[in-house]
């Protein structure tokens, strides 16, 4: 009389050598899924570090003394000028008094502007006009501006206005040259 035994293992129940073939196959098919199952961790914490990486940028490329941000290059200067002197000076450089596209723009240059007010690329014709920047667009609600003055410019709190004679410092800004080695840069 064939008597089938069950021996208790770490897959299950073992049937007695008698059934070899379907035994096999029961291992078999568990390896299978065992590997499958590790092939697809793995690859869902592959996809999970990448997410969090950051990503490489291009460096900008600034001249000396200027500084990159976002694709742009800013000079911040020691020498002080009038509204229209500064743009002029800008101009000189290749360059434009400051214009923002984002309140990241603002903040960066808020940063590094130091303890002077620069003049930056915005202004209005009069107290009743719009602000417009140097390229003509107007000024978003983003940027409000303190003060009464016809020229903008960065002071310790935010945008604020003056006459347009007033001897500020200025910020400069221009478009960077895209550095062609892929390296990183440093945010600022």
């Amino acid at each position: 009389m064939d008597e089938m035994r069950a021996y208790p293992t770490f897959w299950g129940t073992e049937r007695s050598r008698r059934e070899g073939p379907s035994h096999r196959a029961c291992i078999t098919f568990q390896l299978t899924l065992a590997a499958v199952f590790t092939v697809l961790l793995i690859t869902a914490v592959a996809f999970a570090v990448q997410a969090f990486q950051p990503h490489p940028q291009l460096c900008a490329q600034c001249p000396f003394d200027w500084v990159g941000f976002r694709g742009k290059c800013y000079y911040f200067s020691e020498d002080e000028s009038n509204w229209t002197s500064s743009q002029n000076n800008c101009s000189a450089l290749g360059a434009s008094l400051a214009v923002f596209d984002s309140t990241e723009d603002l903040s960066f240059t808020m940063r590094h502007k130091g303890s002077s007010p620069h003049w930056v690329g915005l202004s209005r014709e009069g107290e009743e006009h719009p602000w417009k920047w140097m390229n003509h667009s107007p000024s978003s609600h983003l940027f409000q501006v303190q003060g009464d003055g016809l020229c903008a410019y960065l002071g310790d709190f935010g945008l604020s206005s003056s006459h347009c004679s007033a001897h500020r410092n200025w910020v400069c800004t221009k478009p960077a040259l895209q550095n062609p080695r892929k390296n990183f840069c440093i945010s600022t």
